[in-house]
């Protein structure tokens, strides 16, 4: 229970960075169509937005999998037994972690990679390395996430 209280207290930190990193991407999105307006838009907007939405995405995507607010096909699956279910659900985790993993494998070398020479963006020269961390961190997020579903996943498929 303890653990659930401290898991809890994690993500509605997490939710509140991505809903400021959205709250943000608005702000600037808002202030650069009426800058346009205007004739003055603000130079690199696009490329602000972006970056904010990749925290953003970076915090959602685990969120989504520990509220199991992803999209679940379970036509097949639901006319299983419970146990024959368990080690069904054990094995699509098991697919899904493999791919998690190569994507954070992937992402750390990239924002390592985007770290050691200041990879910046276009316009504004906001480094890239931070957001890139970030993602790289959300995706391990969801790759920890998977692992407790498959531990959950298999007790359910040993249950009698």
């Amino acid at each position: 229970m303890r653990w659930t209280k401290l898991e809890d207290y994690f993500f509605k930190g997490l939710l509140t960075i991505g809903s400021l990193a959205i709250l943000a991407m608005m702000v600037v999105v808002s202030f650069n169509i009426f800058g346009r307006w205007l004739d003055r838009p603000i130079m690199g907007a696009i490329e602000i937005a972006g970056l904010l939405g990749g925290v953003a995405a970076a915090v959602a995507l685990p969120y989504a999998v520990r509220e199991r607010r992803n999209v679940v096909v379970d036509v097949l699956a639901s006319r299983m037994p419970r146990r024959v279910r368990g080690f069904f659900d054990t094995f699509t985790f098991l697919l899904s972690l493999a791919g998690v993993g190569i994507l954070v494998y992937a992402a750390f070398k990239q924002a390592r990679f985007a770290a050691s020479f200041g990879e910046e963006t276009l316009v504004v020269s906001a480094p890239t390395s931070p957001v890139k961390f970030i993602w790289a961190i959300g995706l391990l997020l969801l790759a920890l996430l998977l692992v407790r579903d498959i531990v959950i996943a298999f007790r359910k498929g040993m249950k009698r």
